[in-house]
C-alpha cells in the first residue's frame, strides 16, 4: 500500500505539473516612463487570478520600433494611444490605462516662451497662437491635432530629438505636448526646457493596452481582467500611487485651465 501511495502521489505530481507550467507567464514590457506603473498593475491582475509573473524590461527603443516589436512577440504588451491601424496590428484591451492622465497634455515650450500663454483661455486663442507642435509620427496626438487645425511637425524616427530642437528654439517647433504623467516625470530631465505653467489640453481618448499577436492567453486573461480593475478602482489607486507628482509643482494639474480639443 505505501508504494501504490508513493506511485500515485509522482503521478499526480507528474500530471499536474503542466498545468501548474501554465501558469508562468513572462512579459516583455517597454522601459519608458509607464514601465513601473504598468509592472505593478498587470503583476497585480494576474497574481491574482492565479498566474505566476515574471517582468522583462525592454530599454532604450523608440516608440516605432517598439511596435515592430510587439507586432512580432518580441513585446509582450504596450499602453498605446488607440488607432484603428493599431487596432489591426495589435490585440487591444479597451480600457482606460492611466484614469485619463495620458490624455491631459501638458505642454514643455523652450525657456523664457511663457508669456503668450498666459491669456489663453479658449481652442481658438490658443490656435491663434499660430504656434505648431512637434509628434512622433506614430502619436494619437498628432491625429488630433490635425482634427483641430492646430499646427504640427512630425518627427519621423526617434521623435526623443524633440526636446532639443524644442529648446534650441529656432527648428519651427514651439513646443511638445505630453501626458501630464509624462511630463511630471521628465521635467527635471530636461533643465533647458520649461514647463507651461497655465494651460493643460484635454481630449477624450486615453490609452488603451494594446497586447501583442502572439500572447493570446495574455491578450484573453488581461481583455477579462483589465475591466474588472477599472471598475474596482485598482487602476485608479495605482496611478494615484505611481503619479502623485501630477498634482504637485510644477505640473499642478488641478489647477490649470482646460482646453478641450475634440477627439477625432
Amino acid at each position: 500500500y505505501l508504494w501504490c501511495a508513493m506511485f500515485a502521489a509522482l503521478l499526480g505530481c507528474a500530471v499536474a505539473a503542466p498545468t501548474m507550467a501554465a501558469k508562468q507567464l513572462t512579459l516583455r514590457l517597454a522601459g519608458v516612463n509607464d514601465f513601473d506603473y504598468l509592472s505593478d498593475l498587470l503583476t497585480q491582475v494576474l497574481e491574482a487570478d492565479g498566474y505566476r509573473v515574471e517582468i522583462v524590461e525592454v530599454s532604450g527603443i523608440p516608440t516605432t520600433r517598439l511596435e515592430r516589436m510587439l507586432e512580432n512577440g518580441k513585446l509582450s504588451a504596450m499602453m498605446l494611444g488607440e488607432t484603428p491601424s493599431r487596432s489591426e496590428r495589435f490585440l487591444p484591451v479597451s480600457v482606460a490605462m492611466t484614469d485619463n492622465l495620458m490624455n491631459r497634455r501638458v505642454l514643455f515650450i523652450p525657456k523664457g516662451q511663457q508669456r503668450p500663454y498666459n491669456d489663453v483661455e479658449t481652442l481658438d486663442d490658443f490656435r491663434d497662437l499660430g504656434l505648431s507642435a512637434g509628434m512622433g509620427a506614430s502619436w494619437l496626438d498628432y491625429q488630433i491635432w490635425q482634427a483641430n487645425d492646430l499646427p504640427v511637425i512630425v518627427m519621423h524616427g526617434d521623435w526623443r530629438r524633440l526636446y532639443d530642437m524644442v529648446a534650441i528654439g529656432n527648428r519651427g517647433i514651439d513646443y511638445l505636448p505630453r501626458g501630464a504623467q509624462e511630463i511630471a516625470e521628465e521635467w527635471q530631465q530636461h533643465p533647458n526646457l520649461d514647463v507651461e505653467q497655465s494651460l493643460v489640453l484635454v481630449y477624450n481618448k486615453d490609452h488603451i493596452l494594446y497586447v501583442s499577436p502572439e500572447e493570446v492567453e495574455l491578450y484573453q486573461a488581461l481583455n477579462r481582467l483589465l475591466p474588472n480593475a477599472s471598475h474596482s478602482g485598482l487602476i485608479r489607486t495605482l496611478t494615484e500611487k505611481h503619479y502623485q507628482a501630477v498634482f504637485e509643482p510644477p505640473i499642478n494639474l488641478n489647477e490649470r485651465r482646460v482646453i478641450p480639443i475634440t477627439s477625432p
